[in-house]
């Protein structure tokens, strides 16, 4: 079954169909030639048409209202994206959390390379999650200037329900502690023993201001990276705190979480969590939450940069609309095209 409406240049030889499937996916049979024969002897005509098109025809909204997905939910969009932190518009910091200015432009220091900080970054209001408390996020860090015992102590990306959420520094990562309920994502720089599988390069689940360092995953297998060895292990391919600008790809589908890492000095992603299952509803206990950083330092220390991220409540990142594509906004479906004269069919 197909919905829409069917728009026609006013042209013999080729038509323009626009509409949305059952599924209520976009599609766009951009053009249909009804005397293929002529194309080639009428490039020219087509290219000047096409021009027609663009610049005469109307903008033709068509809405179909009433599509629901499920009660509480928003539109699938991405939310908001900060390809630099120049403007920290829309983000509230906290404890040791700043801004800072690097061959990478204007990062967000969760903490700076300085021992004994704790800081975090949360998006100011609570973001509505898709679909089960769908989302992705993704995200580039660098880690640079370690000093002290080792390199320390990495990051943890936070989904929770308080803003303010600040916990210890060291080993808590800025998460330990925090309030109300959260899930982080570590991704952590210290070997703090047995509780981290005696690495200091993993990346692991905790929930509601705990280290229970589940699922734990070494990142590309690498579990040494601090100042021991010539040259020091923590400079090698896989190492989070080598200093090169890492990519995090994170989406969770409302029932399973993957995550996975890319350092450009392994050619390759690495991808830590795979489908992991988990009931983000159930620990949030409500559909919105708020997003950000945590990080902390201790005996060990280094700057932690995050250079850039995005986030989307689906698991799959919308791409900002462009003219002529399919837009969902507060339930209902518009499809947006470029008409003149369009006469309305029914298909089946």
């Amino acid at each position: 079954m197909l919905l829409g409406y069917l728009a026609t240049a006013p042209y013999p030889w080729y038509r323009i169909v626009y509409y949305a499937d059952a599924t209520f996916n976009a599609r766009f049979s951009a053009i249909e030639f009804t005397r293929s024969a002529v194309l080639s002897s009428r490039t020219e005509e087509l290219m000047i048409g096409l021009e027609k098109i663009w610049h005469n025809f109307r903008l033709c909204l068509i809405g179909v209202a009433g599509l629901s997905f499920a009660a509480g939910q928003g539109a699938a969009e991405t939310l908001f994206t900060y390809p630099d932190f120049s403007s920290t518009a829309g983000l509230t910091l906290v404890g040791n959390a700043s801004t800072a200015s690097t061959s990478d432009g204007t990062v967000l220091r969760v903490t700076p390379a300085t021992g004994g900080q704790s800081g975090a970054a949360y998006s100011t209001t609570a973001v509505p999650l898709g679909s089960g408390n769908s989302f992705s996020t993704a995200f580039q860090f660098r880690f640079t200037n370690p000093g002290g015992i080792d390199p320390a102590d990495g990051i943890v990306f936070v989904i929770g329900t308080s803003t303010t959420g600040l916990g210890t520094g060291g080993f808590g990562i800025g998460y330990a502690g925090v309030s109300g309920n959260s899930i982080g994502i570590e991704f952590d720089t210290y070997n703090n023993g047995g509780s981290d599988g005696n690495s200091s390069n993993e990346v692991g689940i905790d929930t509601n201001g705990g280290l229970q360092d589940s699922n734990l995953a070494k990142a590309y297998g690498v579990g040494t990276c601090d100042f021991g060895g010539s040259p020091a292990t923590y400079k090698s391919a896989g190492c989070m705190s080598n200093g090169n600008l890492w990519t995090v790809n994170m989406s969770y589908n409302g029932s399973a979480l993957t995550v996975s890492l890319s350092d450009p000095a392994e050619g390759t992603s690495f991808t830590a969590l795979n489908a992991v299952p988990l009931n983000l509803a159930s620990i949030l206990g409500q559909n919105t939450a708020f997003v950000g950083f945590s990080s902390g330092t201790g005996a060990g220390w280094e700057n932690h940069d995050i250079v850039n991220w995005t986030f989307s409540n689906s698991a799959t990142p919308t791409p900002t609309p462009e003219p002529g594509t399919v837009v969902l906004v507060g339930g209902g479906l518009l499809v947006v095209a470029l008409v003149r004269k369009r006469r309305t069919v029914r298909t089946a």
